[in-house]
């Protein structure tokens, strides 16, 4: 293998993570700019705007890791239930993989959540 052909491997594994980041970091951008405005709007002080932000924040991004990981963990079970009572597609493993992409986009905006909210909480 020479030099051009490992960039070319790495450039195709590192380039589905950074749209994976960029997204995530997109759907976190707007959340906190709802969440900023909202609180804004009933508190009408800085000083409690940030406090109940870094809180809100930690909450939202705890529960974007739960869900996340609850999808990935129960999706196969679920599914198979709904196979079984409903009648519903089986599940192969195009699903999961689909399931797993958007667990990652769950877990990935949970994780930035938590860490703005750590650093808002830190100014």
């Amino acid at each position: 293998m020479n030099i051009s052909e490992g960039l070319s491997t790495m450039s195709a594994r590192i380039k589905p993570l950074l749209e994976l980041m960029a997204s995530c970091l997109v759907y976190s951008l707007i959340v906190m700019l709802i969440d900023s405005v909202a609180l804004f709007f009933f508190l009408r002080d800085l000083n409690l705007v940030a406090s109940s932000l870094s809180f809100v924040m930690l909450v939202e991004g705890g529960i974007g890791l739960t869900v996340g990981g609850a999808v990935v963990l129960y999706s196969p079970t679920v599914n198979k239930l709904g196979e079984v009572i409903f009648h519903s597609k089986p599940w192969n493993a195009k699903r999961q993989k689909a399931a797993e992409k958007q667990a990652n986009s769950w877990i990935a905006t949970g994780v930035i959540l938590v860490f703005a909210a750590l650093l808002i909480s830190a100014i």
